[in-house]
């Protein structure tokens, strides 16, 4: 199968692709036609003549280089008459925390921090997105308790996660609940507080299953530490609101703590000092202890299913808001004056502009145009498309930063009074009026914005400009993220074709998957499946609980949420954005429906033979097995692996071949000496796939289109090869279900 970058661009023509040893070898073959016979003789490389050819050669190359350019600079000269312009820099994001020494304080959105100047070097500076009330109380500690059964909880232990729940450096981190059990993360606080908290959860897996008919069986309590009572057995707290649904998807949880809310410690201080609270949780054995007291509040996470569940934290964010590299110009921005002329343009003084993700992108931008004196401002309004009609409206160009009026109403000259369109479209601002930006929100740094967690520790002013009082710090307690640079030119020849093509319509598959990426960056895979026919029977496709049936478009998503995650899904704002992208532009008959992927896991099967005198050097059989793991991991990765390294397509299948390549040692090391891929148990499957036919439900034949094959089992569709459907997607098995074998081989 051939995914080949050059499908639908417009081939340029290379109008002279004659080399430099072929000009020299032209000449040469002339050279008995121009020189009489017996002349010129010597036609080595040291005769003068023959140098002098060789001179003329490398002049005319450079010629031939620069005549080629013609064709790319017509190319580049009809996109830009038909208005392309280059992908926009992407803003870095990231979160803020605050520290006060008093409050309530409330910052509003806007407020912004930067990193501190270094060498000379402009800082990168971040603006919030949304109004945060920072308390004079720090979340310093985070616990996982747990796995215990609540019934009977006995001697659970805990574990210390406040750096990947909590930063810094804030990071993933899957919370397992086994069946029938409870886990319970505890959140510390350094003093109490009578004020509300208000704890903002970002998971990049929520509790959910794509295809379930209901929803996964967990219970979610809110609870707090007591003077007395055991973690296990803590109360609920009275007042909470649960804008998470039980950790189902992104939210703040406000809990309003009682006055018999108590400090604990988990374990007494070194040398019999400040005894401990906890007599029935134990820290883990080779764990980090606890001995220092906090002011708790728990989730106690409880699952009553029959099989495990995942929740997938991203962070707990306190105190904290939300932010980009995108900055608000505050103070009005005059753009010009008004010649009173037809289709007139304006430039704004920063580009691109911030495009917010919600249903008005560029609503930040308020347009006036102002008359008289004193000027009276008048605000117009944006259009996509100027109207037929004399309306006070502007088309912007979010890109180029540009906006530009209609024609109703324009000057013409003496004369011609009558030459202007019979309709025209959007009013032309009166002649000398002035045109400003009376605010609007502009991308400041793109990859420069993908700053380390603990660097942006410098605050910054207020929407009002000034400096924030009382804030005694500010930092990001984890990494900067999907900042992206201006598209390189080559990219955006490449699309060019495709975008003709598509012209912003959705019609085949190809259109919709294409439309995915345009709505959002974060789309890093997108495939549309294309419906298929019911059964002889009548019942429709429903393989992996998708409804294929005509009429229906199905498109799969897949976000790219870095290497650490091993199976990257979708969060619902996500799904939203690219749905209220492509409802402006599908047919309206079409019934469409968005989907995360279905993942399969590929198990591998490998044995490393490592030679005497690698083991003799140093190397050893743990490091060589750990090696290979993360080699698999790595080439297994949907967005990061693949045999290109840029990741999977949906339904792409496994060769043996590229994978052989991608984990085989040096040559020092050893080689492979035998390697086997299968497929384990699908991860979408509701119920889940029962090979043991216990379940009375399950029905093999309509788990998959075709059976999962047996280590070493040859796929006559396709060789030695894991076979996906066309709508599964390439993930790692668990890291135990791999066999690596390491062998000693002695010459």
């Amino acid at each position: 199968m051939n995914f080949s970058s050059e499908r639908g661009r417009i081939v340029q023509p290379n109008l002279d692709d004659r080399t430099w040893q072929e000009l020299v070898e032209d000449m040469c073959a002339l050279i008995p036609q121009y020189a009489p016979a017996g002349t010129w003789t010597d036609q080595n490389p040291s005769d003068i003549g023959i140098t002098l050819i060789e001179l003329f050669a490398w002049l005319v190359e450079g010629l031939t280089y620069r005549l080629n350019q013609v064709p790319e600079k017509n190319y580049i000269a009809f996109l830009n008459l038909l208005g392309f312009t280059r992908d926009p820099p992407a803003p870095a994001r990231t979160h803020l925390t605050f520290t006060t020494g008093a409050g309530p304080l409330l910052l509003p959105a806007g407020t912004q921090a930067q990193t501190p100047v270094r060498d000379g070097e402009p800082p990168v500076v971040f603006e919030t997105d949304e109004d945060v009330t920072v308390l004079p109380v720090s979340l310093d500690r985070a616990l996982q308790i747990g796995p215990y059964t609540t019934a009977n909880p006995g001697t659970p232990t805990y574990d210390e996660v406040s750096a990947p729940l909590i930063g810094p450096p804030a990071d993933i981190f899957p919370v397992i609940v086994p069946p029938g059990q409870t886990v319970q993360l505890c959140f510390g606080f350094d003093q109490a507080t009578g004020a509300e908290l208000l704890l903002r959860l970002r998971m990049y897996a929520p509790v959910s299953s794509p295809v379930a008919p209901n929803p996964p069986a967990i219970k979610v309590t809110w609870v707090f530490s007591q003077k007395g009572v055991e973690p296990t057995a803590w109360s609920a707290v009275p007042a909470q609101k649960d804008g998470t649904e039980d950790l189902r998807h992104d939210g703040a949880v406000r809990l309003t703590l009682p006055g018999d809310w108590t400090a604990q410690r988990p374990t007494a201080q070194p040398g019999g000092q400040g005894a401990a609270d906890w007599t029935k949780v134990k820290p883990r054995e080779g764990g980090e202890l606890l001995a220092e007291p906090r002011f708790w509040v728990g989730a106690r996470i409880a699952n009553s299913g029959n099989g495990p569940v995942t929740v997938g934290f991203d962070r707990v964010l306190f105190n904290s808001a939300f932010a980009h590299t995108a900055l608000t110009v505050r103070t009005p921005e005059v753009l010009g004056v008004s010649s009173g002329e037809a289709f007139q343009t304006f430039a704004l003084r920063h580009r691109p502009l911030y495009r917010r993700p919600d249903g008005d992108p560029f609503g930040h931008l308020v347009v006036q145009v102002g008359q008289g004196t004193p000027t009276t401002w008048e605000t117009w309004t944006a259009v996509d498309e100027l109207p037929a009609g004399a309306d006070k409206v502007y088309r912007l160009d979010p890109v180029a930063g540009e906006i530009r009026f209609g024609d109703a109403g324009a000057r013409t000259e003496p004369g011609t009074e009558g030459a202007q369109s019979v309709q025209a479209h959007g009013a032309v601002p009166p002649a000398g009026s002035l045109i400003q930006a009376l605010s609007y929100r502009y991308v400041s740094a793109g990859t420069a914005g993908n700053v380390q967690p603990v660097t942006v520790t410098v605050p910054g002013p207020l929407p009002s400009g000034a400096l924030p009082t009382g804030i005694t710090g500010v930092a990001n307690l984890g990494p900067g993220r999907d900042g992206a640079d201006e598209e390189p030119i080559e990219d955006t020849l490449r699309r060019a074709p495709q975008q003709l093509k598509i012209r912003d319509r959705a019609v085949t598959a190809e259109d919709y998957a294409y439309l995915a990426h345009e709505a959002t960056r974060d789309v890093a895979i997108s495939k549309c499946l294309t419906p298929f026919p019911p059964a002889p029977d009548g019942a429709p496709w429903t393989f992996a609980g998708i409804i294929r049936a005509p009429g229906t478009v199905n498109l799969i998503i897949v976000p790219d949420q870095g290497s650490s995650v091993p199976t990257p899904t979708p969060r619902d704002e996500l799904i939203q954005v690219v749905r209220d992208h492509l409802d402006q532009r599908r047919d309206m008959t079409a019934q469409l429906a968005i989907h995360g992927p279905r993942y399969l896991p590929i198990i591998v099967t490998v044995t490393i033979s490592v030679w005497q005198q690698a083991f003799d050097a140093g190397v050893d059989e743990a490091t060589v097995k750990t090696d290979t793991l993360m080699k698999i991991t790595d080439f297994l990765h949907p967005t990061r692996g693949g045999p290109a390294g840029k990741g999977w397509l949906v339904g792409q299948p496994v060769f043996n071949s590229d994978l052989f390549r991608a984990i085989m040692p040096t040559e020092d090391v050893g080689f492979i000496s035998s390697l086997l891929i299968r497929p384990g148990i699908p991860l979408y499957h509701f119920p889940p796939l029962n090979p043991t036919g216990t379940d009375v439900n399950y029905d093999k034949d309509k788990e998959r289109p075709f059976p999962l094959l047996a280590p070493g089992t040859i796929d006559p569709a396709g060789g030695a090869s894991v076979r996906l459907a066309d709508y599964e997607l390439v993930c790692a098995a668990a890291d135990a279900a791999h066999a690596i074998a390491v062998k000693k081989i002695t010459i």
